[in-house]
């Protein structure tokens, strides 16, 4: 038996292009500055793009993956040593070397990087003794491209300790236990005025701060040597919550290990649920002060635009709603510093532009939540709803109690289980 399929395989160079419809199986990898994939069929695809914005519409479309590696390093005269755990790939990624890099500036760069092979270890050396200098490494694939990065560490060579006075002294024992130091690390990073932050440590809360009214906080925390998950996010004036940064690092006995430069993603709410066509809607939140937030509507015709946030750490950013076809689209936000640091993006918050204005966080009538995740009570269950539910995750009796789908008194995976299974899209 033979059957009649088409089977096509095209590599693409243009700055912007878009692929309609793959018939079988689908593969691609863009570096262009906007990228969409639409209507995948058949076996789900493998999707990689480093293009500023990016879409995938109504298909299976699933990510190749590589961990981290954790990195440590130990100084000595005018060198540090460096080591580092495996990256692993998954899904299409083959890790086949590493390169370190290096900054005397800050922690945010500039990097000096050598591809140092497939091992790991190497030797960072003629460096100056006295100079703090910023360490990572990042994982590469088998065309050289970076799949992942190591969080950045700090240490300071020195030169060795003068020659110890004439030989002497005979054992001598012990004494002391070597003057190891405290171990600790400490985090900082930039977030919105007076916003609470919390740290998590392998998923238990670690510590809860607050950052100062320019955004900035800091947290010490001192723990056994080991290596350790650390998970940040902060809530705003609003009593929004951000989306959660994490990453994970090794702490050895005695060393103290600075993570800083972690910029807290924005906080993001519609004022609209649904949007009539060519009416306005409006996104807004908390911002790191005088930054800018890059705003992406993913939607046929990806928009990509930037709001400017204000001294207070408020951003607003209003669409024309003319631009979008009608229905379901979908907003995040992006912080970048004055100094060019960018954080992750937001949480996404789903929207339609329909034939009436609602709006955003509409709540049920009372008595009246649906059990099947519709959230809205719309009649559907889709993006909306999902975006009510991420408003209101982890929160116990949250406002809108139609949020808690299955009444238990938390908003939480079993909701999104509901919800899935409900999906109408």
């Amino acid at each position: 038996m033979a059957l009649g399929l088409n089977v096509a395989a095209d590599m693409f160079s243009s700055t912007n292009y878009k692929v309609n419809h793959p018939v079988m199986f689908v593969g691609d990898y863009s570096s262009s500055t906007s990228f969409a994939l639409q209507a995948v069929m058949g076996q789900p695809g493998i999707g990689t793009s480093t293009s500023s914005s990016f879409g995938a519409q109504f298909g299976f479309l699933y990510f190749p993956f590589a961990s981290s590696p954790v990195i440590t390093g130990t100084a000595g005269p005018g060198k540090v040593d460096l080591s580092w755990t495996s990256s692993v790939g998954v899904l299409g990624w083959n890790i086949a070397a590493y390169e370190t890099g290096y900054s005397a500036v800050s922690s945010a760069g500039p990097y000096i990087f050598e591809n140092v092979g497939n091992v790991t270890s190497a030797t960072v050396d003629e460096l100056s003794n006295g100079t703090a200098y910023y360490f990572l490494v990042r994982a590469l694939d088998a065309f050289g491209i970076s799949v992942a990065s190591s969080t950045v560490i700090s240490a300071t060579p020195a030169a060795a300790p003068p020659g110890g006075g004439g030989g002497g002294g005979g054992g001598g024992g012990g004494g002391g236990g070597g003057g190891g130091g405290t171990t600790q690390i400490i985090i900082k990073g930039v977030a919105y005025p007076d916003a609470e932050i919390y740290v998590l440590k392998d998923g238990s809360l670690s510590g809860q701060i607050f950052a100062d009214a320019g955004g900035n906080w800091i947290k010490t925390i001192s723990v056994n040597a080991g290596i350790y998950t650390f998970t940040v996010y902060a809530v705003d004036k609003d009593e929004v919550r951000s989306i959660s940064t994490s990453f994970t690092t090794s702490i050895a006995l005695g060393q103290t290990v600075t993570i800083s430069d972690i910029v807290i993603p924005p906080t993001i709410v519609s004022d609209k649920s649904e949007v009539r066509q060519g009416n306005p809607i409006k996104f807004y939140g908390s911002s790191y002060p005088n930054s800018v937030v890059n705003v992406i509507i993913n939607s046929n015709q990806t928009i990509s635009d930037k709001a400017a946030v204000d001294k207070l750490g408020l951003w607003v950013y209003d669409l024309n709603s003319g631009l979008l076809e009608k229905g379901e689209h979908a907003s995040k936000g992006q912080t970048l510093t004055q100094s060019n640091v960018a954080s992750i993006f937001s949480n996404t918050i789903g929207f339609i532009v329909g034939d009436k204005d609602s709006p955003f966080n509409k709540p049920s009538l009372p008595g009246a939540c649906n059990k099947n995740g519709d959230i809205n009570n719309d009649g559907r269950v889709n993006l909306v709803d999902f975006s009510i539910l991420m408003y209101f995750w982890n929160q116990r009796q949250p406002k809108n109690k139609c949020a808690d789908v299955n009444q238990d008194g938390i908003v939480n995976i079993y909701d999104f289980s509901i919800m899935l299974y409900w999906w109408t899209g």
